[in-house]
């Protein structure tokens, strides 16, 4: 019996260790973990109790994108009107104010080309204005000389009247008419010909007219659009935001008001 008293004792006591064996060995906590209760399976939660499910990764798509919005164009409308070969502005008057040599700009515009022709003095870069805005009675007589002229080198009506409108605008589709445009050369260097855009002037103005509203309104590869030969003396006023998006995405004015959805 004695025998067989022990050998019961013996089970319990190694049974007993097995379960304490049995039992998880809780993983050291950290300094600022609170206190492990005594009862702690209570406490979990009964999706924690479980083995967890992977969580789903989220599509690519949803994650908010690092880089920010670009802001909107602020636009200024009145300074977006379109004078060209499709659209007439004969009946347009803007009220005007004196640029510089006598030669005027619409009111709300002459200040900054002033400030603009004063920045580049400051940098060394002498601007001179040979012409800005000009009613429809002065396109009419100089697009009439103009054709005169072909028509005197022998050239018929048709071909005379076609190519005077390659250098200069239809009677009503000057942009001169605007109050909005300008011709602005270097007492240095007064031609109206391709060669002014080699001069400080012209790089000056390439480089930062957008800062003012300013773009150079026939560039030599849109000739197919604006139906205008190159100009590197034509400025126009659009507006500061219209202006840096033009001139830096290398558009005319044309594509700009189309891909803002102003033309057709």
């Amino acid at each position: 019996m004695r025998k067989i008293a022990a050998l019961l004792l013996a089970c319990l006591l190694f049974g007993g260790c097995e379960e304490r064996h049995a039992a998880p060995v809780q993983a050291e906590s950290s300094e600022d973990a609170a206190p492990v209760s005594s009862q702690w399976w209570e406490e979990v939660p009964e999706e924690l109790s479980s083995d967890p499910e992977p969580e789903e990764s989220s599509p690519a798509s949803e994650e908010p994108s690092s880089e920010p919005e670009e802001p909107p164009l602020e636009l200024e409308e009145w300074a977006l009107v379109l004078a060209n070969y499709d659209h007439d502005i004969r009946e347009y008057e803007p009220e005007l104010e004196e640029v510089q040599n006598g030669y005027r700009m619409d009111v709300r515009v002459a200040e900054i080309a002033r400030q603009m022709i004063a920045d580049a003095a400051e940098q060394g870069v002498s601007l001179l204005v040979c012409s800005a805005y000009r009613p429809y009675s002065s396109q009419e007589r100089n697009f009439n000389n103009s054709v005169n002229t072909y028509l005197s080198m022998g050239y018929s009506q048709d071909q005379a009247v076609a190519a005077t409108a390659q250098l200069i605008a239809y009677p009503g589709r000057s942009e001169h008419q605007t109050g909005l445009a300008a011709d602005i050369v270097t007492p240095a260097y007064q031609g109206l010909d391709d060669g002014y855009a080699e001069t400080d002037a012209a790089k000056w103005l390439l480089e930062n007219a957008a800062d003012y509203g300013f773009i150079l309104r026939y560039p030599a590869d849109k000739t197919e659009i604006t139906r205008i030969n190159f100009e590197p003396w034509h400025y126009r006023y659009v507006g500061i935001d219209a202006a840096k998006e033009i001139m830096e995405n290398g558009l005319c004015l044309e594509e700009f008001l189309e891909q803002q959805g102003m033309i057709e």
